[in-house]
């Protein structure tokens, strides 16, 4: 199929009315980026008329499902309040925190390990994934202490960049799974204050630059208190891993450049400084207001390169 030519620079006006819905003046065409010079809104009514003007991506972002993340617990009830464990949330983060440079390690190098037993290994980047580590230990140790989500669905959402596609790379999808499972395995033992390759599913290390941090004559709460530390840190590594094996998808809403600002009768409204506001491809210029409002938008398209 041939490609459409688009020339490196082209003016563009776009001249209409509304309807009184919000209505897309103008959708930024594939393979380019638009300057709006002006843009021009005349009242032709006989009374003062209320305009908005938002800016829209066009695009679906993922957002990380925490839905029900208690639900099913077997040690949480409808009677219980999750204040009964946060000294032991508290005690987990602390131990979680303790182990962040070990984590860090042990899960990149874990992962080279696994990659080297590949058919098709892949070109290891140990920074790479010793970040992504980190970032979310982080997330996931501030959350637990603070009763929030909002660091796990930072962390989640870092796996894609800002237009919602998926920033992990394709030789590196399956690895940067392993390495969240592997994160669980490890963190149940921390959060017991136990040596990690106590555990079946950990039997040995995978290097030995950093040790695991064993809090001597450490209290880490009750043994329920420890379960629910444990479920929910696993909830919330979950909660990542879902996101980048099936993200649910929502559009990104629009933002508000202009709210509501009043055009006086036989008047007209100029809200866009020349060259001020720059539309990346796939973006809209939204204008919502009476049917006695008309627009005039001029601009400068340019090809990307």
């Amino acid at each position: 199929m041939a490609e459409v030519f688009v020339p490196l620079n082209r003016f563009q006006s776009v001249v209409t009315g509304l309807t009184g819905e919000q209505d897309e003046i103008y959708a930024t065409p594939i393979g380019v980026s638009s300057i709006v010079l002006s843009c021009q809104i005349t009242n032709n009514s006989l009374v003062t008329q209320p305009v908005t003007i938002l800016v829209t991506s066009n695009r679906e972002l993922p957002v990380p499902q925490f839905v029900d993340i208690y639900s099913g617990s077997a040690f949480i009830s409808a009677s219980v309040s999750l204040s009964e464990y946060s000294g032991s949330f508290a005690s987990a983060s602390l131990l979680l925190n303790a182990n962040r440079q070990f984590l860090r390690k042990e899960i990149a190098a874990y992962t080279s390990n696994q990659n080297s037993l590949s058919e098709t290994p892949f070109t290891f980047i140990s920074s790479y994934f010793e970040q992504n580590t980190l970032d979310d230990v982080d997330a996931i140790k501030y959350d637990i202490i603070n009763n929030t989500t909002i660091r796990t669905n930072k962390a989640a959402k870092a796996y894609f960049d800002k237009n919602g596609v998926s920033a992990i790379a394709t030789t590196e999808y399956s690895a940067s799974i392993f390495a969240l499972d592997y994160l669980k395995v490890l963190s149940n033992q921390i959060i017991k204050n136990q040596s990690t390759t106590g555990s079946a599913d950990s039997p040995l290390l995978f290097q030995n630059a950093v040790t695991q941090s064993i809090l001597s004559g450490f209290t880490n709460g009750t043994e329920a208190g420890i379960s629910a530390s444990i479920y929910l840190v696993n909830s919330l590594v979950d909660v990542i891993k879902a996101t980048i094996e099936n993200p649910v998808f929502t559009e990104q809403p629009p933002v508000e450049l202009v709210t509501n600002v009043t055009i006086p009768v036989a008047d007209s409204l100029s809200p866009v400084v020349s060259g001020k506001l720059v539309l990346e491809e796939g973006y809209g210029f939204i204008v919502s207001g009476s049917t006695k409002l008309s627009v005039v938008l001029s601009l400068l398209e340019s090809a990307n390169e």
